[in-house]
């Protein structure tokens, strides 16, 4: 390639995935990049968005009973924009909004003060008939683009999902937790600290789950990595 034709190619102007303007060589522009809906004073455990005037780290629920993920991350509360973006990319195949949104939990990963990073990503795992029908698994895609980001391994494998489920946007709390119960599988491993990737967390059923069978196998910590977190 010459240099007249690389510097054509540098200066390429693209358009935002989001507003369609002109957004030199970004995915999404800047002025879109600054609307998206942020969490202000997330807690550490589950990433609940707490009141900005909370002195307290950590919301009641997790202080009262902890789940078996110790620290939730999260790039951004499941309001508009995002809350349209994501059923397009777990529905509608458009899986080229996964990049400048795995860009944009990686570097709210970065800014996490002393946070130590985890030995591999564990992208939540669907059912051989739900990947059969959709041709796909966006979380393992998530954690591809997060795994080259951050310089972390992925274990694609690690975790299985050994039955179907009913889709948890139909259930309540109670019943997601129910309709999980031993529906994840874990291989013999030596990892003390993972990562579980997930594009949105709700009620944290799914991340809980796997969790706890990740801790029965031996793991030590286990965090939870996702896109967005669903208000109360």
């Amino acid at each position: 390639m010459t240099i007249q034709l690389m510097n054509i190619c540098l200066y390429i102007k693209h358009k935002c995935a989001l507003c369609d303007s002109q957004s030199s060589n970004q995915p999404i522009c800047n002025d879109c990049l600054y609307d998206l809906p942020q969490l202000s004073n997330p807690c550490l455990c589950c990433a609940i968005d707490l009141p900005v005037t909370s002195k307290y780290q950590y919301c009641k629920n997790c202080i009262t009973s902890p789940p078996h993920y110790k620290h939730t991350i999260a790039a951004f509360n499941y309001r508009f924009p995002i809350n349209l973006i994501i059923p397009l990319i777990k529905h509608e195949q458009h899986k080229i909004h996964l990049q400048w949104l795995a860009d944009c939990l990686a570097k709210t990963i970065k800014q996490q003060p002393r946070y130590e990073l985890p030995q591999a990503l564990i992208p939540v795992p669907i059912s051989k008939f739900k990947r059969f029908r959709k041709g796909y698994n966006q979380t393992e895609i998530l954690a591809s683009f997060l795994s080259n980001s951050l310089n972390i391994k992925i274990e694609n494998q690690l975790v299985t999902k050994i039955r179907d489920t009913t889709a948890q946007a139909q259930l309540n709390a109670k019943e997601r937790k129910k309709n999980l119960h031993a529906a994840f599988s874990v291989v013999n491993n030596h990892y003390k600290h993972l990562a579980i990737v997930d594009d949105v967390m709700t009620t944290g059923a799914t991340a809980a789950e796997i969790a706890k069978v990740l801790k029965a196998a031996g793991v030590e910590k286990v965090d939870l990595w996702v896109l967005a977190r669903t208000p109360i």
